[in-house]
């Protein structure tokens, strides 16, 4: 085969359909809107490669540009190829080193990449982040939330938890619990700049935030996404002092509903590590799991013992030192 690339503006949802065939998982990190969005809020280069076969357009690919690195896609779970042909490989030999010498105008004898897709495709790969999801085709919410997770949701309305869905107006209360939350878990934030990029900018598809309160005061928040029926809790994060409350369960009932009233069918609850608490979690509503690999073109050095010293040293910074470190952060982890 002889593979070569095509660089457009736009990709339709029905283009992309066709490429992806009974494909469930093209997700808001294909929508092509996204290349913009984290331009505008990291400054990144990007791109919208049609991948042809013999001048017939037969798959896609977006990616950014970051520190001389090919990257499907920064910050979120997903990425990779949208094709019907199974050999990824043979299409990511080909089209690789075209993408590089269109960024960098200059051959490319080394492709630095990282891929993320549920495919083993690059020379070495890490495979123990795990999407936990649920099939909400034709569905109800009583058929799609296991009973046990139903109680404790309605009994943090009991209680008085209220929940609201919306948009850039619940900006601050989303950004108020989740940096506390990542500070809590010693990680760097993303900048409150990118979730007002997507709230303003996405289309062909939602972008939502849900917030749970305690008497006006937020206690859960979730940035929920959607794309061709593929909807994800993308960023989720809950104040720990009230986690007897239920408010997580009331948040995922929340947007499992929101999802399947609006023709879903998928409900994502995001990424985990396989065997973490997040992870179990997760499993308690019945979910089925999905691989996401990190493909990489050369071996990823990780030195556990000196993260997990950071990460004690990040939880110890002020709320607002580690709220204007982290988006600085976010530019060089992703």
């Amino acid at each position: 085969m002889a593979y070569s690339i095509k660089l457009v503006t736009e990709v339709s949802p029905e283009l992309l359909q066709k490429f992806a065939g009974n494909e469930r998982f093209v997700t808001h990190a294909h929508n092509p809107c996204i290349i913009d969005i984290l331009y505008q809020t990291f400054g990144w280069d990007g791109g919208l490669f049609l991948v042809l076969d013999n001048e017939t357009p037969i798959g896609y690919l977006s990616c950014m540009i970051i520190n001389g690195r090919i990257v499907s896609m920064p910050h979120f779970s997903f990425g990779g190829l949208v094709t019907l042909n199974p050999d990824h490989s043979e299409i990511y030999s080909e089209i690789l080193p075209k993408i590089y010498e269109h960024f960098f105008d200059s051959d490319a004898s080394d492709v630095s990449y990282l891929l993320r897709e549920p495919g083993r495709e690059g020379a070495f790969v890490q495979d123990n982040k795990v999407v936990s999801w649920i099939d909400i085709s034709n569905t109800t919410i009583e058929q799609a939330i296991p009973a046990t997770q139903r109680a404790k949701a309605r009994k943090a309305l009991e209680i008085g938890l209220i929940s609201k869905i919306g948009g850039v107006e619940l900006l601050d209360d989303l950004y108020r619990v989740y940096s506390r939350n990542m500070l809590r878990l010693g990680s760097p934030v993303l900048p409150k700049q990118l979730f007002g990029n997507i709230l303003k900018f996405y289309k062909d598809g939602d972008a939502r935030i849900i917030c749970v309160y305690k008497e006006k005061i937020p206690v859960g928040v979730a940035f929920l996404m959607s794309y061709m029926g593929f909807f994800e809790n993308t960023w989720f994060s809950t104040i720990t002092d009230s986690n007897h409350l239920f408010p997580a369960q009331l948040l995922h009932m929340e947007m499992i509903s929101f999802a399947i009233k609006q023709g879903g069918h998928t409900y994502s609850f995001g990424r985990s590590t396989m065997g973490s608490g997040v992870y179990e979690f997760k499993r308690r509503w019945g979910t089925e799991e999905t691989i996401i690999c990190w493909n990489y073109d050369k071996p990823v050095k990780m030195d556990i013992r000196k993260a997990e010293f950071l990460a004690k040293i990040w939880k110890l910074l002020p709320l607002g030192i580690a709220n204007w470190i982290g988006p600085f952060i976010a530019r060089k982890i992703y």
